[in-house]
């Protein structure tokens, strides 16, 4: 993650207004530790109460989705540290900036491979899982023209 400036006391900031950086890490790992116990109760609740665990998902989805995308399975102290740092961001520049557009790295989940690394996906021809899905193909091209022929 990138070095962000850092502020003794928020002033400016509309939530945050004079507390330091410590006390909103605190406020913001509370925050989100009863966020991700709130997330993982709705979606183990799905099935019985699908509409309001949908509501509840998409909810804290956009609340720190901005941010990671595996919000949820993050350590909620590096989410902490990562927000803290918009937070300053927003205090520096006095505007409420989304988080996402902040760009904020964060690191992926230990031994996940990054989004670039996952191979492609393709089918040739010249596999066997090409001729087989071009063999059905073919044989069903072949069955609606007889049927169609045929009658």
């Amino acid at each position: 993650m990138t070095a962000q400036p850092t502020v003794d006391r928020f002033s400016w900031h509309p939530r945050w207004s004079g507390q330091t950086p410590d006390e909103v890490r605190v406020a913001l790992l509370d925050e989100i530790a009863a966020d991700q116990r709130a997330y993982a109760l709705a979606l183990s609740g799905a099935e019985l109460h699908e509409n309001n665990a949908l509501a509840s998902v998409v909810a804290f989805d956009r609340k720190w989705g901005g941010l990671a995308m595996d919000w949820a399975d993050l350590d909620a102290a590096e989410l902490a540290g990562a927000m803290l740092a918009v937070e300053q961001e927003r205090e520096r520049r006095r505007e409420m900036i989304p988080a996402a557009a902040l760009a904020v790295q964060i690191s992926m989940t230990p031994g996940e491979p990054e989004p670039d690394e996952f191979p492609e996906k393709t089918i040739r021809l010249t596999d066997t899982n090409g001729r087989f899905i071009a063999l059905v193909v073919v044989l069903g091209l072949a069955a609606i023209f007889a049927w169609f022929v045929l009658r």
